[in-house]
């Protein structure tokens, strides 16, 4: 189980640096450069820098994943967030999942610096809260986008397909509704795991 861990540790710390260099680079060539036959060479070299900083440096981070700063943590956690939240086109769904992530890693933290039990829900807490908190921020975001664009009402119709006129004062219950219910579910998620991470890493 613990072997697991490790692996799943390695590959999110090194994914981070390939995909934000990647996406950085790709970044640059809109802002910049424009060519159509040279995006894949900006997204490529994106790739193998961010590799190569992995090559240098990946190990040692997973040697040290449970005593890196937490400031460091939390800024993985946004941009793992941002990449989610991008790549689904600003739907929050899949965001809420991530707190499965941040329980199962926080949990492995806590029983491996061997914190003594009476910390342990304050720090429980202290980690549904933040990731609640992200989680927040992409609805708001999120519900901005849907709210202000003409064509979302139009396209939950579609999706769902709704045979009435999804209006304006529907989609603001949607957005409401739908985002309580995504930070909850996100809270939910991350307790859940921390808590059946500390009991399983006790056994």
């Amino acid at each position: 189980m613990r072997n697991i861990e490790k692996k799943i540790s390695g590959l999110i710390l090194g994914s981070i640096f390939p995909l934000s260099i990647g996406l950085l680079s790709v970044t640059i060539w809109v802002l910049f450069d424009k060519s159509e036959s040279r995006p894949f060479i900006y997204l490529v070299s994106g790739l193998l820098i961010g590799g190569l900083i992995d090559l240098k440096f990946l190990k040692s981070w997973i040697n040290r994943r449970f005593n890196l700063p937490i400031w460091v943590i939390a800024m993985i956690y946004l941009v793992y967030n941002v990449f989610v939240y991008g790549f689904f086109m600003g739907l929050p769904v899949f965001n809420a999942f991530l707190g499965l992530l941040a329980g199962y890693y926080f949990g492995n933290r806590i029983c491996f610096n061997k914190v003594e039990s009476e910390k342990h829900s304050k720090l429980i807490n202290q980690v549904s809260i933040f990731v609640g908190l992200i989680m927040t921020l992409v609805c708001v975001s999120s519900g901005f986008l849907a709210i202000y664009d003409n064509g979302a009402a139009g396209m939950i119709q579609n999706v769902l397909g709704l045979s009435f006129e999804v209006t304006s004062s529907m989609l603001w219950i949607i957005v409401l509704i739908g985002g309580l219910i995504l930070i909850l579910t996100n809270i939910l998620l991350t307790r859940i795991i921390m808590i059946k991470t500390i009991k399983n890493y006790a056994r």
